[in-house]
Protein backbone atom coordinates (compact mmCIF):
# COMPACT_ATOMS: atom_id res chain seq x y z
CA UNK A 1 0.00 0.00 0.00
CA UNK A 2 1.07 3.26 -1.14
CA UNK A 3 1.57 5.95 1.78
CA UNK A 4 -0.95 8.79 1.20
CA UNK A 5 0.29 12.45 2.47
CA UNK A 6 -2.28 15.12 2.77
CA UNK A 7 -2.05 18.26 2.56
CA UNK A 8 -1.34 18.99 6.17
CA UNK A 9 1.95 16.90 5.28
CA UNK A 10 0.80 14.21 8.00
CA UNK A 11 1.24 10.35 6.86
CA UNK A 12 -1.73 8.50 6.60
CA UNK A 13 -2.16 5.34 8.34
CA UNK A 14 -4.33 2.32 8.44
CA UNK A 15 -5.95 1.66 11.73
CA UNK A 16 -3.77 -1.19 12.54
CA UNK A 17 -0.63 1.15 11.14
CA UNK A 18 -1.61 3.57 13.70
CA UNK A 19 -1.75 0.91 16.88
CA UNK A 20 1.24 -0.84 15.73
CA UNK A 21 3.04 2.92 15.32
CA UNK A 22 1.77 3.45 19.03
CA UNK A 23 2.68 0.43 20.35
CA UNK A 24 6.10 1.60 19.37
CA UNK A 25 5.65 4.25 21.16
CA UNK A 26 4.35 2.85 24.75
CA UNK A 27 5.50 -0.66 24.83
CA UNK A 28 8.83 0.75 26.18
CA UNK A 29 7.70 2.51 28.63
CA UNK A 30 7.60 0.23 31.80
CA UNK A 31 5.21 1.14 34.57
CA UNK A 32 4.67 0.36 38.14
CA UNK A 33 0.99 0.28 39.27
CA UNK A 34 -0.80 -0.30 42.80
CA UNK A 35 -4.75 -1.51 42.59
CA UNK A 36 -6.66 -3.75 43.92
CA UNK A 37 -8.08 -6.69 41.91
CA UNK A 38 -11.33 -6.28 40.75
CA UNK A 39 -14.56 -8.96 40.59
CA UNK A 40 -13.98 -9.85 36.70
CA UNK A 41 -11.26 -12.53 36.54
CA UNK A 42 -11.20 -14.26 33.11
CA UNK A 43 -8.69 -17.30 33.23
CA UNK A 44 -7.42 -19.07 30.09
CA UNK A 45 -4.81 -21.94 29.62
CA UNK A 46 -2.59 -18.90 28.15
CA UNK A 47 -3.01 -16.18 31.11
CA UNK A 48 -5.62 -14.47 32.79
CA UNK A 49 -7.22 -11.30 32.44
CA UNK A 50 -8.39 -9.00 35.37
CA UNK A 51 -9.06 -5.50 36.31
CA UNK A 52 -6.93 -3.51 38.70
CA UNK A 53 -9.00 -0.85 40.01
CA UNK A 54 -8.44 2.97 41.95
CA UNK A 55 -11.61 3.07 43.76
CA UNK A 56 -10.87 6.89 45.10
CA UNK A 57 -10.58 7.70 41.89
CA UNK A 58 -12.71 5.39 40.21
CA UNK A 59 -10.55 4.38 37.63
CA UNK A 60 -10.33 1.41 35.80
CA UNK A 61 -7.10 -0.51 33.69
CA UNK A 62 -7.67 -4.07 32.28
CA UNK A 63 -4.27 -6.18 32.59
CA UNK A 64 -3.18 -9.34 31.24
CA UNK A 65 -0.99 -11.58 32.69
CA UNK A 66 0.90 -14.68 30.74
CA UNK A 67 0.13 -17.75 32.87
CA UNK A 68 4.65 -18.46 33.43
CA UNK A 69 4.60 -14.84 34.97
CA UNK A 70 1.50 -15.49 37.44
CA UNK A 71 3.05 -18.85 38.31
CA UNK A 72 6.54 -17.91 38.80
CA UNK A 73 4.80 -14.81 41.32
CA UNK A 74 3.21 -17.66 42.81
CA UNK A 75 -0.12 -15.27 43.31
CA UNK A 76 -4.03 -16.15 43.53
CA UNK A 77 -5.97 -13.65 41.48
CA UNK A 78 -8.68 -12.96 43.95
CA UNK A 79 -11.16 -10.03 44.26
CA UNK A 80 -10.19 -7.39 46.57
CA UNK A 81 -6.87 -8.06 46.87
CA UNK A 82 -4.40 -5.31 46.57
CA UNK A 83 -1.42 -5.94 44.59
CA UNK A 84 1.90 -4.27 42.92
CA UNK A 85 2.31 -4.81 39.06
CA UNK A 86 5.18 -4.36 37.01
CA UNK A 87 4.43 -3.93 33.05
CA UNK A 88 4.15 -2.28 29.87
CA UNK A 89 0.90 -1.01 28.02
CA UNK A 90 -0.22 -1.91 24.50
CA UNK A 91 -3.31 -1.49 22.63
CA UNK A 92 -5.29 -4.76 21.41
CA UNK A 93 -6.19 -4.25 17.81
CA UNK A 94 -9.16 -5.91 18.32
CA UNK A 95 -11.13 -4.11 20.60
CA UNK A 96 -8.58 -0.83 20.60
CA UNK A 97 -8.70 -1.52 23.95
CA UNK A 98 -5.23 -0.84 25.94
CA UNK A 99 -4.19 -3.23 28.42
CA UNK A 100 -1.78 -3.50 30.93
CA UNK A 101 0.64 -6.45 30.21
CA UNK A 102 1.90 -8.02 33.59
CA UNK A 103 5.70 -8.40 33.47
CA UNK A 104 5.72 -9.29 37.51
CA UNK A 105 2.87 -8.94 40.66
CA UNK A 106 3.45 -8.83 43.71
CA UNK A 107 0.87 -8.65 46.72
CA UNK A 108 0.81 -5.71 49.15
CA UNK A 109 1.18 -5.66 53.07
CA UNK A 110 3.51 -7.31 55.30
CA UNK A 111 0.41 -10.34 56.33
CA UNK A 112 0.54 -11.26 52.85
CA UNK A 113 4.00 -10.91 51.91
CA UNK A 114 4.65 -13.15 54.66
CA UNK A 115 2.16 -15.66 53.45
CA UNK A 116 4.00 -15.50 50.07
CA UNK A 117 7.27 -15.87 51.76
CA UNK A 118 5.90 -18.89 53.57
CA UNK A 119 4.42 -20.71 50.65
CA UNK A 120 7.22 -19.99 47.95
CA UNK A 121 9.70 -21.30 51.09
CA UNK A 122 7.25 -24.28 51.06
CA UNK A 123 7.05 -24.92 47.23
CA UNK A 124 10.76 -24.80 46.81
CA UNK A 125 12.15 -26.63 49.68
CA UNK A 126 10.23 -29.83 48.22
CA UNK A 127 11.68 -29.13 44.99
CA UNK A 128 15.25 -29.51 46.79
CA UNK A 129 16.31 -26.08 46.35
CA UNK A 130 17.66 -25.66 49.84
CA UNK A 131 19.36 -29.59 49.97
CA UNK A 132 22.69 -29.10 51.23
CA UNK A 133 24.49 -31.45 48.19
CA UNK A 134 23.06 -29.24 45.98
CA UNK A 135 25.42 -26.69 47.74
CA UNK A 136 28.81 -25.60 45.80
CA UNK A 137 31.77 -24.61 47.83
CA UNK A 138 33.52 -22.00 47.34
CA UNK A 139 37.23 -21.94 47.55
CA UNK A 140 39.12 -21.49 50.41
CA UNK A 141 41.43 -18.64 48.91
CA UNK A 142 39.52 -16.42 46.25
CA UNK A 143 40.42 -14.13 44.28
CA UNK A 144 38.11 -13.22 41.38
CA UNK A 145 34.68 -12.29 42.80
CA UNK A 146 31.45 -10.44 40.72
CA UNK A 147 29.48 -8.03 43.33
CA UNK A 148 25.72 -7.66 42.92
CA UNK A 149 24.11 -4.67 44.98
CA UNK A 150 23.29 -1.28 44.39
CA UNK A 151 25.76 1.73 43.89
CA UNK A 152 23.63 4.01 46.17
CA UNK A 153 23.32 1.49 48.84
CA UNK A 154 24.05 3.52 51.98
CA UNK A 155 25.61 0.82 54.19
CA UNK A 156 26.37 -2.53 52.43
CA UNK A 157 28.67 -1.59 49.73
CA UNK A 158 30.89 0.58 51.77
CA UNK A 159 30.41 -2.00 54.50
CA UNK A 160 31.11 -4.76 52.53
CA UNK A 161 34.44 -2.75 50.74
CA UNK A 162 35.55 -2.12 54.10
CA UNK A 163 36.00 -5.67 55.39
CA UNK A 164 36.94 -7.58 52.52
CA UNK A 165 40.46 -8.39 53.33
CA UNK A 166 42.98 -6.53 51.87
CA UNK A 167 44.97 -9.48 50.16
CA UNK A 168 44.20 -8.53 46.29
CA UNK A 169 40.55 -10.03 45.90
CA UNK A 170 39.21 -8.51 42.16
CA UNK A 171 35.70 -7.19 42.81
CA UNK A 172 33.81 -7.18 39.70
CA UNK A 173 30.52 -4.94 40.48
CA UNK A 174 27.61 -4.95 38.64
CA UNK A 175 25.34 -2.28 39.73
CA UNK A 176 21.37 -3.34 40.01
CA UNK A 177 18.39 -1.91 42.05
CA UNK A 178 17.81 -4.03 45.21
CA UNK A 179 14.01 -2.82 45.44
CA UNK A 180 10.91 -3.20 44.03
CA UNK A 181 9.49 -5.43 40.98
CA UNK A 182 11.72 -3.94 38.65
CA UNK A 183 15.39 -5.10 40.94
CA UNK A 184 13.80 -9.01 40.34
CA UNK A 185 14.62 -8.80 36.63
CA UNK A 186 17.98 -6.79 37.22
CA UNK A 187 19.47 -9.16 39.86
CA UNK A 188 18.23 -12.11 37.62
CA UNK A 189 20.35 -10.71 34.54
CA UNK A 190 23.22 -10.31 36.75
CA UNK A 191 23.73 -13.47 38.22
CA UNK A 192 23.00 -14.65 34.74
CA UNK A 193 25.94 -12.26 33.27
CA UNK A 194 28.66 -13.46 35.05
CA UNK A 195 27.59 -17.03 34.28
CA UNK A 196 28.10 -16.42 30.82
CA UNK A 197 30.81 -13.99 30.64
CA UNK A 198 33.09 -14.52 33.51
CA UNK A 199 32.41 -18.62 34.24
CA UNK A 200 36.07 -18.88 35.79
CA UNK A 201 34.77 -16.45 38.91
CA UNK A 202 34.93 -17.89 42.56
CA UNK A 203 32.10 -16.67 43.71
CA UNK A 204 29.11 -14.52 43.28
CA UNK A 205 28.18 -11.96 46.30
CA UNK A 206 24.85 -10.66 46.30
CA UNK A 207 24.30 -8.23 48.97
CA UNK A 208 21.85 -5.27 50.63
CA UNK A 209 21.16 -3.89 53.61
CA UNK A 210 18.08 -4.78 55.78
CA UNK A 211 14.61 -3.39 55.49
CA UNK A 212 10.68 -4.88 55.89
CA UNK A 213 9.35 -7.50 54.23
CA UNK A 214 8.33 -5.09 50.84
CA UNK A 215 11.53 -3.67 50.55
CA UNK A 216 13.43 -7.20 50.88
CA UNK A 217 10.63 -8.83 48.23
CA UNK A 218 12.88 -9.07 45.35
CA UNK A 219 15.13 -11.45 47.31
CA UNK A 220 12.15 -13.48 47.88
CA UNK A 221 11.38 -14.11 44.39
CA UNK A 222 10.91 -17.14 42.76
CA UNK A 223 12.81 -15.45 40.10
CA UNK A 224 15.72 -14.63 41.61
CA UNK A 225 15.57 -18.04 43.62
CA UNK A 226 15.87 -19.76 40.48
CA UNK A 227 18.59 -17.67 39.21
CA UNK A 228 20.99 -18.32 42.19
CA UNK A 229 20.23 -22.17 42.12
CA UNK A 230 20.79 -22.57 38.35
CA UNK A 231 24.30 -20.03 38.88
CA UNK A 232 27.53 -22.64 37.97
CA UNK A 233 29.28 -20.11 40.05
CA UNK A 234 29.54 -20.29 43.86
CA UNK A 235 26.40 -17.74 45.47
CA UNK A 236 27.20 -16.08 48.48
CA UNK A 237 24.05 -14.54 50.07
CA UNK A 238 24.76 -11.29 52.25
CA UNK A 239 20.89 -9.71 52.86
CA UNK A 240 19.54 -7.56 55.14
CA UNK A 241 20.26 -7.45 59.34
CA UNK A 242 21.16 -10.45 60.95
CA UNK A 243 17.54 -11.10 61.83
CA UNK A 244 16.53 -10.90 58.55
CA UNK A 245 15.63 -13.84 56.43
CA UNK A 246 14.66 -14.27 52.73
CA UNK A 247 14.23 -16.93 50.26
CA UNK A 248 17.67 -15.79 48.57
CA UNK A 249 20.01 -16.92 51.97
CA UNK A 250 17.88 -20.44 51.78
CA UNK A 251 18.99 -21.18 48.12
CA UNK A 252 22.56 -19.88 48.22
CA UNK A 253 25.18 -21.95 48.82
CA UNK A 254 26.38 -19.61 51.53
CA UNK A 255 24.39 -17.04 53.76
CA UNK A 256 26.01 -14.80 55.53
CA UNK A 257 24.03 -12.46 58.27
CA UNK A 258 25.37 -9.25 56.63
CA UNK A 259 27.30 -7.76 53.65
CA UNK A 260 29.69 -7.58 56.62
CA UNK A 261 29.63 -11.18 57.02
CA UNK A 262 29.73 -11.96 53.57
CA UNK A 263 33.20 -10.36 52.99
CA UNK A 264 34.54 -11.33 56.35
CA UNK A 265 33.76 -15.15 55.08
CA UNK A 266 35.05 -14.54 51.95
CA UNK A 267 37.98 -13.32 53.71
CA UNK A 268 38.43 -15.90 56.17
CA UNK A 269 40.79 -18.19 53.94
CA UNK A 270 42.91 -15.03 53.34
CA UNK A 271 43.53 -13.81 56.78
CA UNK A 272 44.03 -17.42 58.33
CA UNK A 273 47.20 -17.61 55.74
CA UNK A 274 48.32 -14.50 56.92
CA UNK A 275 48.93 -15.10 60.55
CA UNK A 276 49.47 -18.36 60.01
CA UNK A 277 52.85 -16.79 57.97
CA UNK A 278 52.96 -14.62 60.62
CA UNK A 279 53.37 -17.28 63.23
CA UNK A 280 55.50 -19.63 60.84
CA UNK A 281 57.56 -16.67 60.43
CA UNK A 282 58.37 -15.79 63.86
CA UNK A 283 59.28 -19.96 64.02
CA UNK A 284 61.21 -19.54 61.68
CA UNK A 285 62.94 -16.62 62.87
CA UNK A 286 63.63 -18.25 66.74
CA UNK A 287 64.48 -21.39 64.71
CA UNK A 288 67.04 -19.50 62.71
CA UNK A 289 68.81 -18.11 65.88
CA UNK A 290 68.85 -21.63 67.03
CA UNK A 291 70.14 -23.08 64.35
CA UNK A 292 72.85 -20.20 63.63
CA UNK A 293 73.95 -20.91 67.67
CA UNK A 294 74.43 -24.20 67.48
CA UNK A 295 76.40 -23.93 63.49
CA UNK A 296 78.71 -21.60 65.72
CA UNK A 297 79.33 -23.58 68.26
CA UNK A 298 79.98 -26.72 65.90
CA UNK A 299 82.22 -24.21 63.19
CA UNK A 300 84.41 -23.57 66.37
CA UNK A 301 84.83 -26.80 67.84
CA UNK A 302 85.75 -27.71 63.69
CA UNK A 303 87.89 -24.85 63.85
CA UNK A 304 89.76 -25.84 66.49
CA UNK A 305 90.42 -29.44 65.57
CA UNK A 306 90.88 -28.50 62.35
CA UNK A 307 93.95 -26.02 63.87
CA UNK A 308 95.10 -28.88 65.79
CA UNK A 309 95.32 -31.37 62.93
CA UNK A 310 97.04 -28.44 60.89
CA UNK A 311 99.53 -27.96 63.22
CA UNK A 312 100.48 -31.31 64.12
CA UNK A 313 100.46 -32.21 60.12
CA UNK A 314 102.57 -29.03 59.42
CA UNK A 315 105.04 -29.87 62.48
CA UNK A 316 105.21 -33.77 60.59
CA UNK A 317 105.68 -32.11 57.21
CA UNK A 318 108.59 -29.69 58.44
CA UNK A 319 110.38 -32.42 59.64
CA UNK A 320 110.13 -34.60 56.71
CA UNK A 321 111.45 -31.45 54.49
CA UNK A 322 114.60 -30.89 56.94
CA UNK A 323 115.52 -34.35 56.41
CA UNK A 324 115.01 -34.10 52.58
CA UNK A 325 116.59 -31.14 52.41
CA UNK A 326 119.21 -32.41 54.23
CA UNK A 327 119.43 -35.14 51.40
CA UNK A 328 119.27 -32.91 49.13
CA UNK A 329 122.20 -30.79 49.89
CA UNK A 330 124.61 -33.94 50.53
CA UNK A 331 123.42 -34.91 47.08
CA UNK A 332 123.95 -31.58 45.32
CA UNK A 333 127.66 -31.92 47.17
CA UNK A 334 128.21 -35.42 45.61
CA UNK A 335 126.46 -34.15 42.26
CA UNK A 336 129.25 -31.05 42.06
CA UNK A 337 132.09 -33.15 42.84
CA UNK A 338 131.15 -35.57 40.57
CA UNK A 339 131.25 -32.71 37.52
CA UNK A 340 133.77 -30.75 38.62
CA UNK A 341 136.04 -34.27 38.44
CA UNK A 342 134.07 -34.68 34.92
CA UNK A 343 135.64 -31.05 33.81
CA UNK A 344 138.94 -32.06 35.20
CA UNK A 345 138.87 -34.76 32.91
CA UNK A 346 137.80 -32.99 29.73
CA UNK A 347 140.45 -29.96 30.30
CA UNK A 348 143.12 -33.01 29.96
CA UNK A 349 141.54 -34.62 27.02
CA UNK A 350 140.81 -31.01 25.23
CA UNK A 351 144.30 -29.72 26.57
CA UNK A 352 146.38 -30.46 23.43
CA UNK A 353 143.54 -29.04 20.76
CA UNK A 354 143.88 -25.38 22.53
CA UNK A 355 144.97 -23.19 19.73
CA UNK A 356 147.24 -21.11 22.51
CA UNK A 357 149.83 -24.19 22.75
CA UNK A 358 150.16 -24.34 18.84
CA UNK A 359 150.98 -20.49 19.04
CA UNK A 360 153.84 -21.24 22.41
CA UNK A 361 155.03 -23.58 20.01
CA UNK A 362 155.67 -20.77 17.11
CA UNK A 363 152.52 -21.69 14.79
CA UNK A 364 150.36 -18.33 14.19
CA UNK A 365 146.83 -17.37 12.91
CA UNK A 366 145.59 -15.35 9.95
CA UNK A 367 142.22 -13.89 9.90
CA UNK A 368 140.72 -11.47 7.62
CA UNK A 369 139.29 -8.18 8.05
CA UNK A 370 136.17 -10.19 8.81
CA UNK A 371 137.97 -12.03 11.80
CA UNK A 372 137.46 -15.30 9.58
CA UNK A 373 140.92 -17.55 9.85
CA UNK A 374 142.64 -17.89 6.24
CA UNK A 375 143.74 -21.06 5.55
CA UNK A 376 145.03 -20.29 1.95
CA UNK A 377 146.27 -17.22 -0.22
CA UNK A 378 144.06 -17.75 -2.92
CA UNK A 379 141.05 -15.97 -1.01
CA UNK A 380 143.08 -13.14 -0.40
CA UNK A 381 142.98 -10.22 -2.29
CA UNK A 382 145.14 -7.66 -3.40
CA UNK A 383 145.11 -4.47 -1.10
CA UNK A 384 142.85 -6.29 1.59
CA UNK A 385 143.98 -6.46 5.43
CA UNK A 386 144.95 -8.76 7.27
CA UNK A 387 145.76 -10.01 11.10
CA UNK A 388 148.22 -12.13 12.36
CA UNK A 389 148.50 -13.64 15.51
CA UNK A 390 151.54 -15.10 17.85
CA UNK A 391 151.09 -16.26 21.23
CA UNK A 392 152.21 -13.08 22.79
CA UNK A 393 150.70 -10.47 20.34
CA UNK A 394 149.97 -9.51 16.82
CA UNK A 395 150.75 -7.60 13.76
CA UNK A 396 147.99 -6.14 10.75
CA UNK A 397 149.90 -5.89 7.18
CA UNK A 398 148.29 -5.50 3.86
CA UNK A 399 148.57 -8.07 0.96
CA UNK A 400 151.21 -7.18 -1.65
CA UNK A 401 152.32 -10.99 -3.44
CA UNK A 402 150.67 -14.07 -3.51
CA UNK A 403 152.76 -17.35 -3.52
CA UNK A 404 155.75 -15.48 -4.28
CA UNK A 405 154.16 -13.28 -7.19
CA UNK A 406 152.20 -10.00 -7.21
CA UNK A 407 148.85 -9.89 -7.31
Amino acid sequence: MEDKINNSGIKELTVGQAIDYLNSLIKPQEVLVRGEIGEKISTYPYGSYFDLLDKKEEAVLHCLVWRPVLETSNIELKKGKEVLILGHPEIYKRTGGIKLIAENISVVGEGELKKAFEALKKKLKEEGFFAPEAKRQITRFPERIGLITSRYGRGALPDFQKHLAACGIKVYFYDVRVEGLVAIKEISSAILWFNRNMPDLDAIALIRGGGSYESLQPFNSEEVAKSIFSSKIPVICGVGHEKDETIADYVADIRASTPTDAAKILSRGWELALASIYDLEKNITSLNKKLIKEFKLRMAELGANLLRRMEGAVKERREENMQKLKELVESSRDWLRRIKENLHQQEKVLAPSNPKLKLKQGYTLTLNSKGKIIKEPKVLRTGEMIKTKFYKGQIISEVKQKNGRKI
